[in-house]
């Protein structure tokens, strides 16, 4: 059943972008595209730092937001960021990694997500997917209060999965009232930066609040040059400290449907 908006109120989208073992793991266990500096010299520890924020960060998604999304890299050796010879993050190509579509099923355990949030049971939109199926999508996510996991196959979850802007149409009908989201995950400067940058255009005006201390980056922008863009863009940043402690919550769009 389609819910009619109330005034004022707004339907809290909780968005978890690519935490997926081939992002999430060193390399010594397993990840082929560890999220990292990759100008540092190695000094970097990297994402595996921010798997507690991201814990937390999500728990408090589950409990207070009407819909959880997570998306992830869903590669075909055909894609074009792929490029398994000579891989230039400058230039926007990497090595193989996330390879959903590999027939080997040892390489497409990088694509899933790390086990410490992997939803259990989530409504899955195909990189292939149609309006129709998003729309079922959104249907099946806020009546049987399952996530959604978005396959795409480019950076930013617009380019890469052309069912995104129904999903998110289909999800403000069914919750009836605009959207907010709530975002996490990595890379910062890439698959991040495509969703908030996303988001925040005029085309879809949807507002953002980023966790900041649940993202991690590949170091191809300094990370205060790109919280400062995205805040003159209208994003709201918290950390995962301020996100719990976050006061006269509104009650959830979905329990009043």
């Amino acid at each position: 059943m389609t819910t009619h908006p109330t005034p004022g109120r707004t339907a809290r989208i909780g968005w978890i972008v690519d935490v997926q073992n081939d992002f999430m793991l060193p390399p010594e266990q397993g990840g082929r595209l560890y999220v990292h500096n990759l100008f540092d010299g190695g000094e970097d520890r990297g994402a595996t730092q921010i798997v507690p924020r991201l814990v937390r960060a999500a728990e408090w998604m589950r409990a207070h937001c009407d819909a959880v999304v997570y998306t992830g890299d869903w590669h075909s050796y055909e894609d074009e960021e792929i490029d398994p010879v000579a891989p230039d993050a400058t230039k926007g190509t990497y090595p193989p990694h996330c390879m959903g579509l590999a027939e080997d099923a040892g390489e497409r355990e990088g694509a899933f997500i790390i086990r410490e949030i992997r939803p259990a049971d989530p409504v899955v939109l195909s990189r292939e997917a149609s309006d129709a199926d998003a729309r079922d999508a959104a249907r099946r996510a806020v009546d049987e209060r399952r996530p959604v996991f978005i396959q795409k196959s480019r950076f930013s979850v617009f380019e890469g999965n052309p069912a995104t802007d129904a999903l998110l149409h289909a999800l403000r009908e069914r919750l009836g009232a605009p959207l907010e989201v709530f975002m996490i995950g990595v890379a910062r400067d890439v698959c991040v930066k495509g969703a908030i940058e996303g988001m925040l255009d005029p085309s879809r005006a949807i507002p953002v609040t980023l966790v900041t201390d649940a993202t991690w980056g590949l170091g191809l922008e300094p990370e205060a040059e790109g919280l400062a863009r995205w805040m003159n863009d209208g994003a709201a940043l918290v950390t995962t400290r301020g996100l719990e402690l976050r006061e006269n919550q509104p009650e959830r769009v979905a329990a009043a449907a």
